[in-house]
């Protein structure tokens, strides 16, 4: 066996054991979750994050599950890349198969409330879409299945499925789309 075969082999084995160990601070977790490096999950009580089977989280992806009842539900199949943050204080759910590149936000609060306002409301992202690096996934979303959100993008409004949306709020770019 080759050197680079047993590097790869260790860093797999590494990657399911700290899976094995980040289950115990989920509310549920299904089977191969795969997680490097280091992760914050702070929650309140009455919280639930679930992931699903075979999810891979890559280095300092951090949850904040900042209300009592708040949800963070993660599909079968995906993976987050590093450094990205998923805020709930209401509900996200991403869905199975979905490609999230590093430095994602994905926020269903403001924070803060304008009079007038509601300054939460759930993200829902479907199946098999691809977030591009640095893009921020705003309150009240919903993406749709195989939809791809081009790099740099700020997602305010709801993505049709098989689309491609990008810029400073995200447009259509173009529609009908497949990605592998």
């Amino acid at each position: 066996m080759s050197l680079n075969k047993v590097k790869h082999v260790i860093k797999r084995v590494d990657r399911v054991l700290r899976g094995f160990l980040f289950r115990f601070r989920t509310t549920k977790s299904g089977s191969h979750l795969q997680v490097s490096g280091s992760h914050i999950i702070s929650k309140c009580s009455n919280t639930k994050l679930i992931i699903g089977n075979r999810v891979m989280l890559y280095d300092k992806v951090n949850f904040y599950l900042d209300q009592p009842g708040a949800e963070i539900i993660i599909g079968d199949c995906t993976y987050i890349n590093r450094r990205t943050e998923v805020m709930s204080k209401a509900s996200v759910t991403i869905g199975k198969s979905c490609a999230i590149s590093w430095d994602v936000v994905i926020s269903d609060t403001d924070y803060h409330e304008i009079v007038g306002t509601s300054s939460t409301k759930p993200i829902v992202i479907g199946d098999e879409v691809w977030i591009g690096c640095k893009s921020t996934i705003l309150k009240g979303v919903t993406i749709g299945n195989g939809a791809v959100v081009a790099a740099g993008s700020v997602v305010t409004k709801d993505v049709e499925p098989y689309s491609l949306v990008g810029g400073i709020p995200a447009k259509v770019i173009k529609r009908n789309i497949r990605w592998t």
